[in-house]
């Protein structure tokens, strides 16, 4: 019995320290996406495709949107670059800012430029869901 109950512990030890040490960096929350026909959200990269986020990050985000996420701003969030909004991505803000976090209401964006709408939220969910990709 006490043989039973030491591989007992020390089975269940193993399954929280391997479950503990994963690699969740980076790691994408799981997203729904039902788009919208019209919307495309095939292929999805910050800049590297003919569909791209970057276009849709400087007018909302950095720098068409009077600055909020450029240079210098006064968020001390730079999204003029891939790098920026990449470190916002992996610390798990940029979903959260955009969808909320069950808990709390989409943050972003704060001001909204003209264009704004359903398909848009719909491509950052998508290319949020895929990692990201440059």
């Amino acid at each position: 019995m006490k043989n039973k109950l030491i591989a007992g512990t020390i089975l269940l030890l193993a399954v929280v320290i391997i479950n503990s040490c994963e690699d969740k960096e980076g790691a994408a929350p799981a997203i729904a996406v039902n788009v919208p026909s019209g919307c495309d959200t095939a292929k999805l990269t910050y800049s590297s495709d003919s569909n791209t986020m970057q276009t849709i990050i400087n007018v909302q985000c950095a720098t068409n949107n009077t600055g909020c996420h450029s240079s210098g701003s006064i968020s001390g969030y730079d999204f003029t670059s891939y790098t920026g909004i990449d470190a916002v991505y992996k610390d798990g803000l940029l979903y959260q800012a955009l969808f909320g976090n069950g808990s709390s209401e989409p943050q972003m964006p704060q001001i909204q430029q003209a264009g704004w709408d359903q398909c848009i939220l719909d491509k950052f969910k998508a290319w949020i869901a895929r990692g990201c990709p440059k």
